[in-house]
């Protein structure tokens, strides 16, 4: 019996496989919360790809990339229709018109996930400037009254360019001098919870904070003598107080949360997660690498303690990865490296990703380092190992 397809331009069967594996596994790995009827990945961004041939390519090589390790005979289905798309897309941009710009950002926006989250390669950088040229053309296309994918778009463009910059160790790239720009972005922040929610999983105001924190390392070159020295500090006090009071304002950490996801604890335990992760790296950033320090032992604590309580195969897992990453570079003793390993490697197989497996990798290079290490004074900085040895990977 002849069954019509409902995508007729979907000629091929791995394409079609493709494309399943998007709608029922990538999507729901992609938010970070539960509920398909409000995930934004299926809601908005499945059907601009069955209405663009564009966006579909974009959606299939994201699903390809997804399934590298499990399915690599469809790794090369999944190149071939990332290289078109890269190939549609600069058509695409040097045309560009205001009913076209929603298909480009949100082709660039896919194309730079595909990149991060396979974790070998640096071309999301390229896809990155891409989104913030073409949110430039599109600052005016709504006027005051942006649409829900439209906002939805921003608020992952935000999402992906702070996500990146503990990998750069510069402010974000959508940061710049560009009032306009910086304007159209904060547009998002009447964004919808539920949105934030699946995007983000934590509260975005913790998340942002990671803005200030890698500023900070981009500031450490300046470092040149007391008075810079001083100033460098009294920033660093700063942002610390920052991270220690941004719940405030939205009613202490369980309000903040709750607005997010009212009955879910592994929400409340990311938060924590990634507040220490954050306090971990800016110690890291101000102080060095050393472990002997209070506050090292303090926040792998923390950190271990809040990841432990999220349940494996959470959809906040997503959230877990610098958390992880930042503990298993500061952590000592052998119990942390097993809880750290053992989280990783469950993520492996629950988030599926390349950046995962990659991850896992650094942290287990930066053991090695300091088992080679042991009884020196040298420190291992993993920071370093990820510049020199892993520059596709970003950390986030």
């Amino acid at each position: 019996m002849y069954v019509p397809s409902v995508v007729p331009d979907l000629s091929s069967a791995d394409d079609k496989v493709l494309l399943n594996h998007y709608s029922n596994i990538v999507a729901s790995v992609l938010c970070r919360h539960s509920d398909a009827k409000t995930n934004p990945y299926l809601t908005y961004i499945l059907p601009m790809a069955l209405s663009s041939d564009l966006v579909m390519k974009c959606v299939l090589a994201l699903s390809a990339k997804h399934w590298h390790t499990l399915q690599p005979r469809l790794s090369n289905q999944g190149l071939y229709l990332q290289s078109q798309a890269i190939q549609s897309l600069g058509y695409l941009l040097s045309h560009i018109e205001t009913a076209s710009a929603s298909v480009a950002l949100a082709s660039c926006l896919l194309l730079c996930m595909t990149e991060l989250f396979d974790g070998a390669s640096p071309r999301w950088k390229l896809h990155l400037t891409g989104a913030k040229r073409i949110l430039v053309t599109m600052k005016s296309q709504f006027g005051h009254k942006p649409t829900e994918e439209y906002m939805f778009l921003i608020s992952l463009s935000r999402f992906l360019d702070s996500a990146t910059t503990t990998t750069t160790c510069m402010a974000p790239l959508m940061d710049g001098e560009e009032k306009e720009e910086v304007a159209v972005l904060d547009r998002s922040t009447t964004a919808p919870d539920d949105e934030d929610m699946a995007v983000y999983g934590i509260p975005k105001a913790l998340f942002h904070l990671v803005d200030r924190v890698n500023k900070l390392a981009e500031k450490r070159k300046t470092r040149v003598d007391l008075l810079s020295e001083s100033a460098f500090l009294a920033e660093v006090m700063t942002v610390e107080e920052r991270l220690d009071h941004w719940s405030y304002e939205h009613g202490g950490l369980s309000r903040a949360v709750s607005r997010l996801s009212p009955a879910n604890d592994d929400t409340l335990h990311a938060t924590k997660a990634f507040e220490w992760a954050l306090r971990l790296r800016l110690h890291q950033i101000s102080e060095g690498y050393a472990l002997d320090h209070p506050k090292v032992s303090r926040s792998v604590e923390a950190i271990l303690e809040a990841v432990q309580r999220i349940r494996y195969g959470s959809p906040l897992e997503g959230c877990l990865l610098f958390p992880l990453v930042m503990v298993g570079g500061a952590c000592s003793h052998l119990e942390h490296r097993v809880i750290v390993q053992d989280r990783l490697m469950v993520m492996e197989r629950t988030y599926g990703f390349g950046y995962i497996y990659r991850a896992r990798e650094l942290v287990e290079r930066v053991w090695a380092r300091r088992d080679q290490l042991e009884g020196s004074k040298a420190m291992v900085n993993w920071a370093r190992i990820r510049f020199e040895e892993m520059g596709g990977l970003a950390v986030f």
